[in-house]
């Protein structure tokens, strides 16, 4: 991929790309700003044998004349000045290579440090405590990860997650703190929150704790109130917002599972991913009952499922690693 993606760049810069290479550029550049440093490197070390070659092709004669004048006036002939300016030619390559080669080294130093991916990923039942560079703290739930590269923490502190996680963000105004979230960017400068962001889920969440957070979506911008939820309905691509329950949104930190009037649906997802079990839905009528109460980390699948069944009209089975919903 390398290799062609160099090929394309050269075209474009000798001015040989046709309008669909143009295009291919330019949206791998506009794919990853990395990307872009990589076009810069490419394009300056372009640039500059462009100007060497000129100086070549201009000057070299000139200076060697000038030199032979200044020093060996009286042994100037023919083959000392075809000598001379083989060897100046010989030198100057020298120098235009050796000096290519630390551009080359420099970029490649530079991208290979900022594309250093740090990734934290917890299973079926597991959750993680993670100090980022920055002193900032992050609980990542059960079958959740966050991510970030070299570069966190040199202009801003990006981080990429999915499923859900607590962040405590140490406050730094010069360096945003930036969690990208599904379809969402949540601009942070100091601050407690939790995000909810499954993929198998229809809906993403973002909790405010305390602080400040900015949510961003294409064109739109909204700056969050703490003790706010905002919530993205998938399904209908609708934003609303509702009263933060704090501790619906905190308590898995501590190993409990707090369900507030949630539906038997998004129920099942959540007590999969802490008992790595699947529920098959054999009346699918069930699925939108709600349901509220908590649970210990230590209380099993069974009480669970014996707990919502005395106050809900669930009838359930567990075979193995299934529980049928009747």
């Amino acid at each position: 991929m390398k290799e062609s993606v160099d090929i394309l760049i050269i075209s474009y810069l000798k001015g040989e790309a046709t309008p669909e290479q143009q295009n291919e550029l330019l949206a791998w550049l506009e794919a990853d700003v990395e990307n872009k440093l990589y076009f810069r490197s490419i394009k300056d070390v372009y640039d500059l044998g462009r100007i060497e070659s000129d100086l070549l092709n201009s000057q070299v004669d000139r200076q060697w004349k000038k030199f032979l004048d200044h020093v060996l006036p009286s042994r100037r002939n023919h083959r000392w000045l075809q000598l001379g300016k083989n060897m100046l030619r010989y030198a100057a390559v020298f120098m235009f290579g050796l000096v290519c080669m630390q551009l080359i080294s420099y970029f490649a130093d530079k991208r290979e440090v900022s594309s250093r991916l740090t990734k934290i990923e917890t299973g079926v039942g597991e959750r993680s405590k993670v100090s980022l560079p920055d002193g900032s703290t992050v609980w990542v739930n059960a079958c959740s990860s966050i991510s970030y590269d070299g570069s966190f923490g040199e202009k801003d502190r990006t981080v990429h997650m999915k499923g859900e996680a607590y962040f405590e963000v140490k406050k730094d105004s010069t360096r945003p703190f930036l969690v990208h979230a599904d379809q969402f960017t949540f601009r942070v400068t100091g601050t407690s929150f939790n995000v909810y962001a499954f993929d198998d889920d229809h809906e993403m969440s973002l909790a405010l704790i305390e602080g400040s957070v900015t949510a961003e979506k294409g064109t739109y911008s909204e700056k969050i109130r703490p003790g706010e939820v905002l919530v993205y309905d998938k399904t209908h691509a609708k934003i609303s917002h509702k009263q933060l329950i704090t501790s619906s949104y905190t308590a898995w930190r501590y190993g409990e599972m707090f369900f507030d009037k949630m539906t038997f649906e998004e129920l099942t997802l959540r007590l999969e991913r802490n008992f790595n079990v699947k529920f098959k839905f054999e009346n699918q009528k069930i699925k939108k009952e709600s349901f509220g109460g908590s649970f210990r980390k230590y209380e099993s699948l069974e009480t669970i499922m014996k707990v919502i069944s005395t106050s809900t009209p669930v009838k359930y089975r567990i075979e193995k690693d299934t529980v049928y919903i009747k």
